[in-house]
């Protein structure tokens, strides 16, 4: 009997020592992999899918307010260090609107646009060393970036076809915040205990302000014809005979951002992104504002 009880706590103690070396390797091995997303520089292709609501308003085919809801979708490179960043982002958008009409006891309108939008941009950001510290990254850069929209309101009959693009090169500033957890810790949940591991998090501001603000605008409104001169006329010099490019306007876009790191090198976020633009144009003017959240993926790659 007592070398029973001997042989038990021999294998009790075996137990028990494998299981304080399993936990001293698994921590080692979490530990080396938050090391190896902490360093160097990162390569990334992300997708990105999100619901926005905006609101627009274009004057040169009615002043009136349209409040829509849509799906925006993106993908972009983007090369991440402690020191530097590079990003292209091509994005897609469509928009359902609808028409803040007053009300009317007699006889109520209705009327609805459709919008689809292309999107590109390219930035750049460098580090300010004197700003950052272990805990924030602050950096400074410029940032590229132009939209076309395809608009159409068929209650507007030959005025419901719209068209605008808005290019602007803004100044940027992002400020990134660590929140990792370094440490494994462990949640007392009654009945159970489960053990959240070591983890790169971060949480990241970002705004970009137009400082060159251009866009493609009608003349005066949208229903116009230009001569034709000869049977050669270009079409699209026909259709865009009344476009002019403005110097005017601004442009602001937010971008809020919470980002997990994943041991395989791959990421998630949420984020949320606010964008308001005015573009005068020569006589009647476009104002566009939305607000998005976005779920975006971050694949791991060994190039740009």
């Amino acid at each position: 009997m007592q070398n029973n009880t001997k042989k038990f706590n021999f294998f009790l103690m075996i137990l028990i020592c494998s299981y304080f070396n399993y936990k001293a390797i698994s921590n080692e091995s979490d530990n080396n992999q938050f090391a190896q997303i902490n360093s160097g520089t990162n390569h990334y292709l992300q997708f990105g899918i999100g619901g926005s609501g905006s609101l627009l308003r274009d004057y040169a085919t009615s002043p009136l307010f349209y409040d829509g809801i849509g799906l925006n979708t993106h993908t972009a490179w983007l090369r991440r260090s402690d020191e530097r960043e590079r990003l292209f982002e091509i994005g897609f958008a469509g928009i359902g609107y609808q028409a803040r009409i007053p009300e009317n006891q007699l006889i109520q309108p209705y009327s609805t646009a459709v919008l689809g939008q292309f999107n590109l941009r390219y930035l750049q950001l460098w580090k300010i060393k004197k700003w950052s510290n272990d805990l924030y990254n602050v950096k400074v850069g410029g940032a590229l970036q132009t939209t076309q929209n395809i608009r159409t309101n068929f209650d507007l009959g030959n005025a419901g076809f719209g068209i605008e693009n808005i290019s602007n090169l803004m100044a940027s500033g992002q400020v990134t915040r660590d929140i990792s957890r370094t440490k494994s810790k462990e949640l007392d949940l009654w009945f159970f205990k489960p053990i959240l591991k070591p983890v790169k998090r971060d949480i990241r501001f970002q705004m970009n302000l137009g400082i060159l603000n251009l866009n493609y605008r009608p003349g005066y409104a949208y229903v116009y014809d230009s001569e034709i001169i000869g049977i050669e006329t270009d079409i699209l010099s026909w259709i865009f005979a009344n476009y002019k490019w403005s110097l005017n306007g601004y442009r602001i876009n937010t971008e809020l951002e919470y980002i997990t790191y994943l041991p395989n090198g791959n990421a998630r976020s949420w984020s949320y992104i606010w964008d308001i633009a005015n573009a005068p144009g020569k006589y009647e003017t476009f104002q566009m504002a939305s607000h998005q959240i976005r779920y975006t993926y971050y694949f791991h790659t060994k190039k740009s």
